[in-house]
Formats: C-alpha cells, structure tokens, sequence
C-alpha cells in the first residue's frame, strides 16, 4: 500500500476515456485500496458543482487519450485556475520522462510518463500537493500584482 494513503480516503478524479491509461490507473490505485472516479470528459467535470469539483484530492488528466496537448492546452489553463486547489497529474506517452518539479505549473502539478510505474505513481501522489500549494501562492501573487 501507498504508505502515505493509510486509513485516508482520497477522492481521486479522471477527465479522459475509458482507455488503457484509465486501466492501468484504476489498477494501481486499486491496488491499494484507492478508489478512482469514472472516467469523465471537460464537461462532465465543469459541470459539477464547484464544491464537488474542487473537493478532488488529486485528479489525473489523460492527455492522448484527449486528443494530444493541442487540443486540452486551453481546457487545463482553465482547469488551473477555476480550481486550483485540486492537484493535476497529467499522463501522456509524449512526455520524455516523469516531470515531478514545476516545469509545466500552469497546466499541471506533476506529468507521469505512460505506462505509469508503481513508483512513479507513488511519488506523484506524494508530491503533487505540495507542487499544487506552490502553484496556488504564485497564482495568488500573480492576481494581487495584477490588481495593484
């Protein structure tokens, strides 16, 4: 077990298909005992109210499944910064490597190479909030410079 998801219960959400990432997520986690939402798209979760949207602890982000970066670069900016509390694991087999640093803040809090390692994964769950804490200071500086 994911040693630092003992007795937590995680609300851990997916926005791409039902496909071999969703798959192989849902495993992993379930292996766990740590359950993942049903595959949903933009929509679905947009249209959630912005209590149940912003109360995901983690939510993963199929990127290829979705139709590549160019087609979801838009809809994440977005995501960021309507919730941007919940951390954003984007997956995607275009990614050279698993990125845990800040690299892509603006669209996401962690990139995991597909297919996810059990490592990876673990790591990333670990390391997205504080990732996502850092993403929310900066938003928050950003608005008050912005509205000075």
């Amino acid at each position: 077990m994911f040693t630092h998801f003992e007795d937590i219960d995680a609300k851990i959400g997916f926005i791409g298909p039902y496909g071999r990432h969703f798959t192989s997520l849902r495993g992993l986690l379930g292996g766990n005992g740590i359950a993942l939402d049903e595959a949903q798209n933009f929509a679905v979760f947009n249209s959630l109210s912005y209590v149940e949207a912003a109360s995901h602890d983690f939510l993963f982000v199929d990127i290829d499944g979705l139709g590549g970066i160019s087609n979801v670069l838009d809809r994440l900016t977005t995501l960021r910064v309507d919730y941007p509390t919940v951390p954003v694991i984007l997956i995607s087999d275009e990614f050279k490597r698993d990125d845990f640093e800040r690299s892509r803040q603006a669209i996401g809090d962690i990139s995991l190479r597909s297919p996810i390692r059990y490592s990876s994964l673990e790591f990333a769950l670990f390391e997205a909030p504080t990732n996502n804490k850092n993403w929310q200071d900066n938003l928050t500086e950003y608005n008050q410079s912005f509205a000075a």
